[in-house]
């Protein structure tokens, strides 16, 4: 299982890295690579991940790719893939876990992200685990600043321990 998510790590990493194709102008300013800024973010209750990239890709046929890449607080490495719209309406989403479950059994992913747009500059994420609970907390708010080069996310909520969750996350917008 490790080597599995080790290697869709490395292979996460090469799609993160990829040149951004040309995008249409219509599409949300989420479009584009983040790095999380760990200084200008904070977390309650822990410290966070070590590192972060999320990257938002526009296809021609009207959906959203979303992959983030993480480093955990013990450095272990994770991801999570969706091809979603922002209309609201829940897409499976591959992690690491769920890629290790597909390749031994066949299974797809149960989790699912629902993202819907709030505004020109926001969205929000609504997460629901295999069993369509909410996977706590959740829903959160994505804003692109107004000058397109910082993305916060902001999660507020009760973690599944009862603790109370206030995360702000800060990225800064990669250039390509």
């Amino acid at each position: 299982m490790q080597r599995t998510t080790l290697a869709a790590a490395a292979v996460l990493t090469l799609l993160v890295a990829a040149p951004v194709q040309a995008q249409p102008t219509d599409v949300h300013p989420i479009i584009g690579t983040w790095s999380l800024n760990h200084e200008a973010s904070s977390f309650s209750p822990g410290s966070g991940p070590r590192a972060q990239t999320r990257r938002f890709m526009a296809t021609d046929d009207g959906f959203i790719v979303s992959i983030r890449a993480t480093v955990n607080p013990n450095g272990n490495p994770d991801f999570a893939l969706a091809r979603v719209r922002f209309d609201g309406e829940p897409y499976e989403v591959w992690t690491g876990a769920a890629l290790g479950t597909f390749l031994a059994s066949g299974a797809r992913p149960g989790a699912t992200a629902a993202f819907e747009v709030i505004d020109d500059r926001t969205v929000r994420l609504t997460q629901r685990n295999a069993d369509g609970e909410l996977m706590g907390p959740t829903p959160n708010t994505w804003q692109v600043s107004s000058d397109g080069n910082t993305l916060t996310v902001t999660t507020r909520g009760t973690n599944q321990n009862g603790a109370e969750v206030h995360n702000v996350e800060v990225f800064d917008r990669v250039q390509s």
